[in-house]
């Protein structure tokens, strides 16, 4: 059976639900350095990663950031969202590699009426985790 997500805008407190999985490839990361400028030696080097402690190259932080707002983009829950407000309370709870799959569980919290009712901000709580079910990633957003 397949699960409905609810719009941002249409959720209840306590509304729960996961999306789907996508693993990070090698060829994103790269890329994500490229483009953003973000070439430590620790996500584009995996000696340098080993010898600082981290057995492999990481993924930078907010490229974890970035898939899992795909992935919250691609379920459906954000289409009527029409901006992005802020990250609250965003920590990184674990490191992730290149191959790691992510999906993200999502908790609503509250939808709040603003500017004469024209406006809603919803607010949600989401974590990000990796293949092994451990989480990676966990932030409140509105």
């Amino acid at each position: 059976m397949d699960v409905v997500i609810p719009k941002a805008q249409h959720a209840k407190p306590g509304d729960t639900f996961k999306t789907e999985t996508k693993a990070i490839t090698r060829e994103d990361q790269e890329k994500f350095c490229e483009i953003t400028g973000n070439l430590h030696p620790i996500f584009l080097d995996d000696k340098v990663a080993a010898a600082r402690g981290w057995g492999k190259r990481l993924v930078p932080g907010v490229l974890t950031l970035s898939y899992s707002i795909g992935l919250l983009e691609k379920s459906g829950f954000l289409d009527d969202v029409v901006a992005f407000m802020m990250a609250d309370k965003l920590r990184y709870l674990a490191p992730v590699h290149i191959g790691d799959a992510l999906c993200v569980e999502v908790e609503f919290i509250e939808n709040k009426h603003v500017k004469s009712n024209t406006r809603t901000l919803s607010t949600y709580k989401f974590t990000t985790y990796n293949q092994d079910g451990k989480p990676v990633l966990e932030a409140v957003n509105t």
